[in-house]
């Protein structure tokens, strides 16, 4: 099933193909029959291979289609937000090489959900030769709109120049381009590794949170004796932080101190934060003066509760940092603006910063393979019935000493646990005590 919750996604050619490209593009012109529609790719050869016939289809049905190049997500909605009726970019994110996909937003940068507003309007659509020959002859420079310009002189207004020492991991994706040149004019000390467009990902597949895909960014923060290090993924909407001493810092850590620098400046904001977040993040919020609103895991309902309750900021786990600011959208750069004013406001290495959030200890996300979720979801509550629970996403149950969330994955055969605890050794504990008996009920 290509048609996720938050985008379309799936194997290049085998899965998605041109067919299936230009066919979207007509489903989808159709909608959108003489509406601005902008469309750009990330690096990934599967992108360069479908836009053409997904731009066709969308021609081929009346709509104005204007082609932004290579492009981040981060990108493609601050260009879409108030100047077209649709935005799509053709990444799958973090995925590996073999993996393309779509992403759509629309005129306000708010996600649609492939799975609720395409799937049910998607028509297949054949296509003859002289199709394939006209899809060839698709002249995109007639198409090209420069929206980077604008991006450029926004960020580069908006964040302050640092002198600290940064190395920056581009993992080969879209984030080569406009972040590439915003980050070199706003670091003189500057390391950059992986910072040419690469749709192989030849260094790593480009993930933010697999231990892996840090190496690199790691070595080089110490090789280099950095104050910091960030690595985008393939797309850029999610930004990895590392600090001096190699330490990867974890989201809720992040959303943590971002908030608390909100905070300073806008007094009784509402600020979001996933419920697979530390028990730190909303003690911060409160602590600050902000409301600390709980929410479901997705940049879709993110984004669509930032607008309903009018939050400046939501962080999730995931590494994805939303800012009212620019559209409620998510801003690795906002997010890295905020990190460097913590450390120059306080004076401290990034290390020690990060030390004052881990009050608590957090397994990380934990992923089971399981045959039946609904079945073991069931008897993990019965299980735990005598403490709290709550079903926004998925069942969290919190206990006296620990918490815990346990969720289904949306395309894959997984539960997803994410818990937490006062002392590491009760964390410990409970992991493989639910571990256990997830292997029981899974036989």
């Amino acid at each position: 099933m290509v048609f996720k919750a938050y985008d379309i996604r799936g194997i290049f050619d085998k899965e998605l193909d041109t067919k299936f490209a230009y066919s979207l593009g007509r489903s989808i012109g159709k909608e959108y029959n003489g509406k601005e529609i902008l469309v750009g790719i990330d690096v990934r050869i599967g992108s360069k291979i479908l836009v053409k016939p997904f731009i066709y289809g969308l021609l081929e049905e009346g709509c104005n289609v204007r082609y932004a190049g290579v492009i981040s997500t981060p990108l493609m909605y601050f260009g879409t937000k108030g100047n077209y009726d649709l935005g799509v970019i053709l990444t799958a994110s973090h995925n590996p090489p073999q993996y393309t996909g779509f992403k759509m937003c629309d005129k306000d940068a708010i996600p649609l959900s492939p799975i609720e507003k395409i799937k049910p309007i998607f028509k297949n659509y054949g296509l003859n030769e002289e199709k394939i020959k006209e899809i060839e002859d698709v002249d995109l420079e007639t198409l090209k709109v420069d929206i980077i310009g604008d991006y450029k002189r926004f960020f580069l207004k908006r964040c302050e120049k640092s002198d600290k020492k940064i190395t920056v991991d581009f993992a080969n994706g879209a984030t080569t381009i406009a972040e590439k040149e915003i980050l070199g004019e706003l670091f003189e000390n500057r390391v950059f590794i992986n910072d040419y467009p690469d749709g192989t990902f030849p260094a790593h597949q480009p993930d933010t949170l697999k231990m892996e895909c840090l190496e690199d960014i790691i070595k080089a923060v110490k090789e280099n004796n950095s104050d910091l290090g960030i690595i985008f993924d393939g797309d850029g909407d999610r930004i990895g932080i590392i600090d001096e001493e190699g330490n990867v810092l974890q989201g809720d850590i992040l959303t943590g101190i971002i908030a608390k620098e909100i905070l300073k400046e806008q007094k009784n904001a509402k600020i979001i934060y996933d419920l697979r977040c530390s028990k730190i993040v909303p003690e911060i919020i409160e602590k600050f003066g902000g409301g600390g609103v709980k929410c479901r895991v997705g940049h879709y309902f993110i984004k669509k509760l930032m607008h309903e309750i009018d939050a400046v900021f939501a962080g999730e786990l995931s590494n994805h940092f939303y800012f009212k600011e620019v559209g409620y959208f998510e801003s690795p750069l906002l997010a890295l603006n905020y990190i460097l004013k913590a450390m120059e406001e306080e004076g401290k290495k990034l290390s020690e910063i990060a030390k004052e959030y881990k009050k608590y200890f957090h397994s990380g996300e934990i992923n089971f393979k399981v045959k039946d979720q609904k079945y073991i979801m069931e008897k993990i509550k019965e299980r735990y019935k005598n403490c709290k629970i709550e079903e926004i996403d998925g069942i969290s149950i919190y206990c006296e000493d620990f918490w815990f969330n346990i969720r289904p994955s949306n395309t894959e055969p997984l539960l997803r646990l994410n818990l937490e605890a006062e002392k590491e050794e009760i964390m410990k504990e409970k992991v493989e005590e639910i571990r256990k008996y997830i292997e029981e009920l899974n036989k």
